[in-house]
This record gives structure tokens, C-alpha cells and sequence, in this order.
């Protein structure tokens, strides 16, 4: 496919930079709308480019949610600011005019009944040898691809990972990861936040260990180099084929979708659910201070 970028003119305007119109009859295909408009005597030329269109994206949102939480029992179907935590990502998945098909994967009878109260295709239980702690959410997704096309003949081109435990992506989040990933031409997108300059790690005696010590060698703050952390659970984004290829959802040339710090909380643990659910219930509140913030 091809898209075409044009402008129509009369024939007495002058032509500029104009390419006749069977020049792109020849070079694109075109609709047959668009076909049918060349006939009349005013629109003779099309001005512009023409470069190729990516191909449709047919993206699967994929909701997981395992009944076996161990930090918080039933952490997925806990009420989170009025509603199942699991709701709130349903809801998003529901709302965002970019998703084809949105589906939750569980193992958990209880969390299906709630999943698809909340509105969501719960097309089957999770095979147990997938829902172990032991069990990695790729394969989870590669077994749930497998079984849409051999039940359902259903491939998406894309596997958009939303999980439960951070229920403050919205729905624009998602398109404009979406966007970039179509812009950037990646095989694969993450969500990401800033981190500090300086990385450390801790050994089971408490001792620190500085991991980039040559940040250490510049009093500028300004000269460091930006860092980034994976923020957890927000967005997933990979072609189907490189998530196949791979089994790694960090897949080809791999994109980043920024979001702000406070908007990146996992919640695996009774402080992350408490912490989540405060910023989550004053979050227009925490927009507008730190938009009206003077520096």
C-alpha cells in the first residue's frame, strides 16, 4: 500500500511543482474514489510525496492476571479506588480505539467471573503449568497465541501487554505508544522512567557497589548522561512475529515510551497498593500542581 499526499488544483493556477496525476495512477494504488475524482476538468494534477504506508496493525492486548499472588492474596480482583484493581485496565483496554481484541489470562475461575463483569474476553483457563511462580509471562503469551490460531485462526501483527498492577496508564497512553512504535519502526516498545545518575546494587552483606563508576568523575550534573528504568507494568508493545522469533518481549530494535516518575508504580507489595491507590485517587490534582509549578 502507498500513501499519498496530494493537492488538487485547477488548471489555470499556476503548476509549481506538480506531477501528473497518472503518474501516481502508476506508482500507488489508488482507491477508486479517488480514481473516479481525476475525471472532472478541475482537478487534473496532485501535488506531494509518495512513500510507503506501514501496514495495518491488528494488536491483541493481553491482561494477565494469576490467581496465586503472594505479596497481596487476590492483589487482581482487590477493590482498588471503588473497583477490582484488575477493572481499571479492562476499562483502558476497552477505551482505546487502537486495540483489536483485548483478552485477560488467568488461571483463577474467581478472577474470570470478575474479568469478564468488568467487560473482558475470558476465552479460556490458564493451564496450571503456566500460572506457577516459576511460570514467565512470554510464555504464557505464546501459549495463548498458539491456542487463538489454532481455535479461532486469530493472528494479531501485535501483542500489547497490559498488566493489572499499574492501573495509572490511560488510554492515551497507549495510542501514543502506538504511534511511536509506527514512527520509529521498531519491533518492540516499553514503557520507561527517568532514574538517578549514579546505579547501585547491594550484596546479602548490605555492602554497596557503585555499577557506573565513571558518572562519579563529573561534578556537572548537567553532563550526565540520562538513565532510564523499566517503570514495571505499564505498556508492552512487540510484534507478534518477533515475540515468536525471540521469546523476549524486548524484541529487534527496541523503542522507549517515556512516562513521568510518579506515574510508575507496581503494585507487589501492601505499600505499593496504599501509595498506588492515594496518587491514583489525586492524580488530575497532581497534574495541575505540578503544571502550575514556578521554578
Amino acid at each position: 500500500d502507498w500513501l499519498i499526499e496530494y493537492t488538487f488544483v485547477r488548471p489555470h493556477q499556476s503548476l509549481g511543482y506538480l506531477t501528473p496525476w497518472a503518474y501516481y495512477q502508476s506508482a500507488a494504488r489508488v482507491s477508486p474514489m479517488w480514481s473516479s475524482r481525476t475525471q472532472s476538468s478541475t482537478l487534473l494534477y496532485a501535488r506531494g510525496t509518495v512513500r510507503p504506508r506501514m501496514h495495518a496493525m491488528k494488536i491483541l492486548a493481553v491482561i494477565p492476571a494469576r490467581g496465586g499472588s503472594k505479596g497481596i492474596p487476590h492483589k487482581n480482583i482487590r477493590r482498588f479506588a471503588g473497583k477490582p484493581l484488575l477493572a481499571h485496565t479492562i476499562e483502558v483496554a476497552r477505551t482505546s480505539p487502537s486495540i483489536d481484541r483485548s483478552i485477560v489470562s488467568t488461571d483463577d475461575k474467581k478472577i474470570a467471573n470478575v474479568a469478564r463483569a468488568a467487560g473482558a474476553d475470558v476465552p479460556f483457563l490458564r493451564p496450571t503449568a503456566l500460572a506457577r511462580d516459576t511460570s514467565t509471562i512470554v510464555d504464557t503469551l505464546i501459549h495463548l497465541l498458539c491456542w487463538l490460531k489454532a481455535k479461532e485462526d486469530y493472528v494479531p501483527t501485535h501483542v500489547l501487554l497490559l498488566q493489572p498492577t499499574n492501573p495509572l496508564r490511560s488510554e492515551h497512553d497507549i495510542e501514543k505508544a502506538i504511534r511511536l512504535l509506527r514512527k520509529s519502526r521498531a519491533q518492540s516498545l516499553v514503557s520507561i522512567c527517568r532514574t538517578e545518575n549514579i546505579l547501585l546494587s547491594k550484596d546479602k552483606r548490605q555492602m554497596l557497589k557503585i555499577m557506573n563508576p565513571d558518572q562519579l568523575s563529573s561534578s556537572n550534573r548537567q553532563e550526565l548522561p540520562r538513565y532510564y528504568r523499566l517503570d514495571g507494568s505499564m505498556i508492552y508493545l512487540v510484534e507478534t512475529k518477533a515475540l515468536l522469533r525471540t521469546k523476549s518481549l524486548l524484541a529487534g530494535k527496541l523503542v522507549g515510551y517515556e512516562i513521568e516518575r510518579w506515574r510508575a508504580i507496581d503494585i507487589d507489595e501492601p505499600e505499593d497498593f496504599v501509595l498506588g491507590e492515594l496518587v491514583f485517587t489525586h492524580k488530575k490534582d497532581i497534574v495541575n500542581r505540578i503544571r502550575k509549578f514556578k521554578v
